[in-house]
């Protein structure tokens, strides 16, 4: 009888216990193996869209830096007009360049420099002397007489210029200088070993800029160094408009390819390049214009830029001519192929509307951390299926042993942890087991508890992003201003959890009427998003002001660059404040596309261009202009960011300004919100399944009539 009591509770107890544990293992086992792949191809993912985006604002800040140096270059020869159409202003004691290299006549700081250096045929680096203090006066061969022409005197008045730029600009800046016609050159830092048949006026630098009559970008060897340099140059007039010379600067582009910001953000293994598209007997290639952390050799300054021209290349030449392609037609991405024979994720991200910015890193880069993190869960769902099978085989040795003696007591703490085991197995990732019994028993509990909360922080970290997506949304407009005349309607739909896209209405303090903010963060995600809120606090700080909108504009600017010191994030930004009648409007663009007029009347757009300016975050002292524009009742005003126009579809074509503009005026007796909803409703038609790879913000503003007081109206 005893036997068969325990038969029978035995097939009883070990029968269902043994498929439950049997389910249990299956479903802990597969969902290792889902979360291992799923979190290895989701982060993949995350990381080559973060060194996409990389590209992209690497790409936008030289741009902008470029924008930068062009517009001290037309300061600087601004300066320069002036003080050459002074009078005459006495002899000052200058440094010839023959004085640098005279022992006793150089100047008192004379000496070595890091970032001046002359190089040897091999490409061996020594330092190169130079003065921070006086600039250096030259003159060619058989123009002696210049030691004595009096505009020594004027140029002079432009060291405290030269110096004040040369400390802001940054390792990117080479040295300035201007050349007269008559021959006499003057160039910061100060420095010696001017070749004994070098006359600046030859140089293509200064034909080129009195040829073309602006400014000229150009490629070539410093006279005095060897270096490889880029040159902005173009000529300066007196007041009747004749040309006096030349003023030009000379930057390192290599110093603004941000390898070493990069190399820290990913790893030493990534190169940086700026290419352009060229044709050659083979087709189109990529010729590489400058390398981050390349090997120069000396050059003769008479010989020019090397004969040997470098390409990018891949072994993969399908890939490799897709990529040529898309930077030829001005677009980013970013592509897995070989470079130099190993593995790579290549981005691109064009530059100066000719040429573009690529960063490669070894893939092996990229799946490191995707790979370990995967393998990690892989091994976590294992040792948790090892766990489990040996809490099932004790289990069911205790439920035979319990079965057999007839004791609840050792039963009871197994039974717990199998039924741990399969809400585990269901999905269920709080579950804990608190077992006391001072034993083996307990100690497995323990384990058991140990690895349940590894899997909880991926849940936890996905909970995190949703907290963060509706703080986010909190900080957006919950609704339209209802203004007279007017209908407006605005939103923002971000690409991941968070976005760094933000719009914005209120009232100007000083004037009335309606404001309306509307910015882009560089990149997109948790990041962009914490810049977007600081933004967010200093323009609705600003907003209050009673200054006009340019000020305003500029202390936000100030206080961004504080904020966000060297981190290479801006800001860009367009504000519009509209009259109170809305006959007129008031805009300030800062780095930011342009606003566009729909005249559904006539058919005809304007585009609220107003003068290139700095993106807010990048230099603290930039200097932001105001702009008037008239409007007209029926016209319809439409401020965006580029990820409407830049979407693309399965073919990776754009969406485009054209298809907007045909939006706007087939709906243009529509109300405000429902032009919007055909614009995004059209993108997302258009992209036709593909994901959304940038934030889509976008402001309609219709001037349905005039807010024209009574009194007016009589008259």
């Amino acid at each position: 009888m005893r036997i068969k009591l325990f038969i029978l509770l035995l097939a009883f107890s070990l029968i269902p216990l043994l498929v439950v544990s049997v389910i249990s293992r299956q479903g802990i086992q597969e969902l290792g193996k889902v979360q291992s792949r799923n979190l290895r191809v989701d982060m993949i993912k995350i990381l080559t869209d973060e060194m996409h985006q990389s590209a992209k604002d690497s790409a936008k800040l030289v741009q902008q830096q470029t924008v930068s140096l062009e517009f001290a270059l037309r300061a600087i020869g601004a300066e320069a007009e002036d003080v050459l159409n002074d009078p005459e202003q006495g002899e000052p004691k200058v440094f010839f360049a023959e004085d640098f290299n005279i022992k006793g006549r150089q100047p008192s700081d004379f000496g070595p420099s890091p970032q001046y250096f002359v190089l040897s045929e091999k490409g061996k680096k020594s330092p190169s002397l130079v003065s921070l203090e006086e600039p250096v006066f030259f003159y060619p061969k058989g123009k002696e007489s210049l030691r004595n022409s009096p505009d020594l005197g004027r140029l002079y008045q432009l060291k405290s210029d030269f110096k004040s730029f040369f400390n802001q600009a940054g390792t990117a800046l080479h040295s300035i200088y201007i050349t007269l016609n008559s021959g006499l050159h003057m160039a910061y830092p100060g420095h010696g070993n001017y070749p004994d048949n070098y006359d600046p006026r030859k140089r293509s630098w200064y034909t080129e800029a009195i040829r073309k009559n602006a400014i000229d970008w150009d490629k070539s060897i410093d006279a005095s160094t060897g270096q490889q340099v880029y040159t902005l140059s173009k000529p300066i007039r007196d007041r009747e408009g004749n040309i006096l010379g030349v003023v030009a600067i000379d930057i390192q582009l290599v110093e603004l390819l941000r390898k070493e910001d990069l190399s820290s953000q990913w790893s030493n293994a990534i190169q940086t390049f700026v290419v352009g598209p060229v044709k050659t007997d083979k087709g189109v290639e990529l010729q590489i214009w400058a390398e981050g952390g390349h090997d120069e050799t000396n050059i003769s300054w008479m010989t020019g830029l090397p004969n040997e021209v470098r390409y990018l290349q891949s072994t993969n030449p399908k890939f490799m001519n897709k990529m040529i392609n898309s930077i030829s037609k001005g677009e980013s991405g970013v592509i897995r192929m070989p470079f130099k024979g190993i593995d790579s994720v290549w981005a691109y991200a064009p530059f100066r509307g000719e040429g573009s910015y690529v960063l490669i890193t070894p893939e092996r880069i990229i799946t490191r951390v995707p790979d370990s993190a995967a393998q990690q869960a892989l091994n976590l769902s294992r040792n948790l299926y090892v766990a489990v099978g040996a809490a099932s085989f004790f289990t069911l040795l205790t439920v035979a042993l319990v079965a057999f003696v007839g004791s609840r007591k050792i039963l009871k703490p197994l039974l717990v942890m199998t039924d741990a085991a399969v809400k585990i197995s269901e999905g269920d990732l709080s579950v804990h087991v608190d077992v006391k019994t001072g034993d083996e028993r307990e100690s497995l509990a323990h384990a058991f508890n140990q690895m349940v909360p590894k899997l909880q922080d991926h849940l936890r970290i996905s909970k995190a992003l949703e907290l963060a997506q509706e703080v986010h949304t909190s900080l957006l407009p919950m609704e339209s201003p209802q203004v007279k005349g007017l209908d407006i309607s605005g939103v923002s739909i971000s690409c991941d959890e968070t976005g760094g896209d933000y719009f914005d209405y209120y009232t100007p303090p000083g004037s009335g009427g309606t404001g309306i903010l509307l910015g882009d963060v560089t990149g997109h995600g948790v990041s962009a998003a914490l810049l977007m809120t600081t933004g967010r606090a200093h323009l609705k700080h600003a907003s209050k002001h009673s200054e006009p909108l340019a000020p305003r504009i500029e202390e936000v600017n100030r206080l961004l660059c504080s904020d966000i010191g060297d981190t290479g994030r801006f800001m860009t930004l367009f504000c519009l404040e509209m009259s109170p009648d809305n006959s007129k409007a008031t805009y300030v663009r800062a780095g930011h596309d342009p606003a566009t007029i729909y005249d559904p009347a006539s058919g005809n757009t304007r585009e609220l261009m107003g003068s290139p300016m700095l993106a807010l975050g990048i230099f603290d002292e930039a200097e932001y202009n105001e702009f008037d524009v008239d409007l007209h009742e029926g016209e319809i005003i439409f401020i965006g960011t580029d990820g409407i126009w830049e979407a693309r579809n399965t073919k990776d074509e754009m969406f485009g300004r054209e298809r907007l503009d045909q939006i706007v005026f087939a709906n243009a007796q529509r109300s405000a919100a429902e032009i919007q909803q055909e614009i995004i409703a059209a993108v997302y038609k258009f992209q036709d399944g593909m994901e959304q790879e940038d934030d889509i913000t976008l402001v309609i503003i219709k001037v349905n009539k005039f807010n024209i007081p009574q009194e007016n109206k009589k008259e």
